[in-house]
């Protein structure tokens, strides 16, 4: 890197502030500093091929920063209409959309999952505990963000 005194940048026709410009040709004749030749190209080229020939460090992948997934357990979520189901149906048809959820994710390891059940009365929330402590016991789980989903969330980490 170079560094420049103040005298060196001039008023200039292009840009509004001062400028540190070089001449790339004066009077149609290419200035020397920018003329490059046959040889030093050829040598340019051989040398980057030389580079290219060694070989790579390996590299060191980073872990992946963890993806969440989230999960609306909310019936209006799930289906279009709850038209003829009783509560006892609404309630059965979301903890089969959760045992679903965890089936597809429970090989993977330190995943974490976000369901979204909400605030209500805590019946869903309830049977999501339950059924995490009779199915799930080697997963964790702790109250979601309440920055990110308020009171109405439980995150499940997969152990």
């Amino acid at each position: 890197m170079k560094f420049y005194k103040l005298h060196s940048f001039h008023e200039n026709d292009y840009f509004e502030d001062n400028a540190l410009t070089y001449f790339i040709m004066r009077d149609d004749i290419p200035e020397d500093k920018f003329r490059i030749t046959v040889d030093e190209l050829e040598q340019a080229i051989k040398e980057k091929k030389r580079q290219d020939d060694r070989p790579q460090k390996a590299r060191i992948e980073k872990p992946r920063k963890e993806t969440v997934t989230e999960a609306d357990l909310h019936i209006n979520q799930l289906i279009d209409t709850t038209a003829g189901m009783t509560n006892a149906d609404i309630l059965e048809y979301q903890l089969n959309k959760f045992n679903e959820v965890m089936n597809e994710h429970i090989r993977h390891k330190n995943h974490k999952i976000v369901f979204i059940h909400g605030k209500g009365d805590g019946v869903l929330r309830n049977a999501i505990l339950k059924e995490l402590k009779k199915n799930y016991s080697k997963c964790s789980y702790q109250d979601a963000s309440f920055r990110e989903y308020g009171y109405g969330a439980t995150m499940v980490t997969i152990k």
